[in-house]
């Protein structure tokens, strides 16, 4: 049996056995119209007025594009929520389409555009959000943290603020889409690194009330979000829901209806599990791709082996994922650590010690061997079937093999029935 694995912007073969388990999320079988589909939900909102009531009261429009994931699936979205909102704004010419570069990303304004469908010929403006900048004001504190929110001023002075996003399971975040519009993708470094702090003891995909999800509403709430659009898709890219409204209300509505598409059911544990991150942009660097070891943890026995695929072309992240990974033994040295000099990637560190306690992890990536071998305590392959082989050797047993074709997405759902 051929299995193709996500890596980067491509994918690379693994021949196994056919009594391997696949352990996938679901697949949607009925495909709503995505563009009717979410003109419905922009008119008959969760918890909120229409879109079209509230952009015809505005002078100013941001939209704030979330972290891509699916391109064409996205540009469509926003190309139809353009043309709401160009339709029943009193002001068309006063819409901001903000989008956040990440630290390892690199691209241009002009490459974003097209990435987006072009919106800058529609006449509106296209803002690449920098959290480092120091253009960026203060509205306040979270109220159980004490988190300075700290967040762009084009979108603070906007009358109307969208976010249009992803909903799926989140290791660290809970999930994605609703609030992240704000908290982490319009605020400032300051922000983002309070808020990665609340990360090191409380985390799990679909935990929406640990003290970082709760930060991040406060924080959107603090930064004015109106209304989001967000879809829930499927792994293979397949639109199942369209959710709109109020920012949280209508978000988790569609945490709800995400649950379903990500159960990956499986029978047994296996001893060695081949687990893909998904390929770009979740494998862009090992800080992004470490989260599929969770849903990898989930099917393998304590003991076993994880060969964890993903290209990792922008390198390893965040300094403080590689200091909390090389310069420490263990998780409980990385939070004793994360207490007085934490660092974002000190949470994830963390995570790793506890993956590395208990199983072994061979690594298919572009990074150099070294790298992965020494500072990362791991074994650094060239090829997941070289993966599966080394992960053989370093077990006594290794009867029970599963692959995992996309681990971000996945939520292991034990059922032997």
């Amino acid at each position: 049996m051929r299995v193709d694995l996500r890596y980067g912007d491509g994918s690379l073969p693994i021949e196994l056995d056919s009594s391997t388990d696949v352990v996938k999320p679901q697949t949607v079988e009925v495909h709503p119209n995505t563009s009717s589909e979410l003109l419905r939900v922009l008119e008959d909102p969760i918890d909120s007025q229409p879109l079209s009531e509230i952009v015809s009261e505005a002078n100013s429009i941001a939209i704030v594009v979330n972290r891509i994931e699916h391109p064409e699936l996205v540009q469509n979205l926003l190309h139809f929520l353009l043309n709401s909102v160009e339709t029943f704004s009193f002001n068309p010419d006063d819409i901001t389409i903000l989008y956040p570069l990440s630290p390892e990303q690199r691209a241009s304004l002009d490459e974003i555009d097209e990435m987006l469908g072009f919106p800058q010929s529609r006449g509106h403006s296209l803002v690449l959000h920098d959290a480092s900048s120091k253009d960026l004001k203060l509205v306040g504190e979270t109220p159980s943290h004490s988190t300075p929110v700290v967040a762009n001023e084009r979108f603070l002075c906007a009358d109307a603020k969208i976010g249009l996003g992803e909903i799926r399971p989140d290791v660290f975040m809970g999930a994605t889409g609703g609030r992240m519009s704000v908290l982490p993708y319009v605020s400032g470094d300051r922000t983002i690194h309070r808020n990665a702090r609340l990360r090191i003891h409380d985390f799990g995909p679909f935990a929406i009330s640990t003290p970082s999800c709760v930060d991040m509403i406060e924080a959107s709430q603090l930064g004015g979000l109106d209304f989001i659009a967000n879809y829930v898709a499927d792994w293979q890219g397949n639109v199942a829901n369209i959710f709109a409204g109020d920012p949280y209300s209508s978000w988790k509505a569609g945490v709800e209806s995400a649950k379903p598409v990500a159960r990956a059911n499986f029978a047994r544990r296996a001893d060695i599990a081949i687990v893909s991150a998904g390929g770009s942009p979740c494998d862009l660097t090992l800080y992004d791709a470490i989260d599929s070891l969770h849903a990898a943890c989930e099917v393998t026995e304590i003991g076993g082996a994880i060969v964890l695929v993903a290209e990792c072309s922008n390198d390893v992240g965040p300094n403080g994922f590689l200091r909390g990974a090389s310069d420490f033994s263990s998780s409980d040295e990385v939070s004793v650590a994360a207490e007085t000099n934490f660092e974002i990637g000190l949470e994830k560190a963390k995570f790793l010690w506890s993956v590395l306690d208990s199983r072994e992890l061979v690594i298919c990536s572009r990074l150099r061997r070294s790298l992965v071998d020494e500072r990362f305590h791991s074994t650094s392959v060239k090829d997941p079937q070289e993966g599966l082989e080394v992960a053989k050797g370093l077990l006594a047993s290794s009867k029970r093999i599963a692959v995992l074709p996309d681990g971000i997405r996945s939520v292991p759902n034990f059922d032997n029935r």
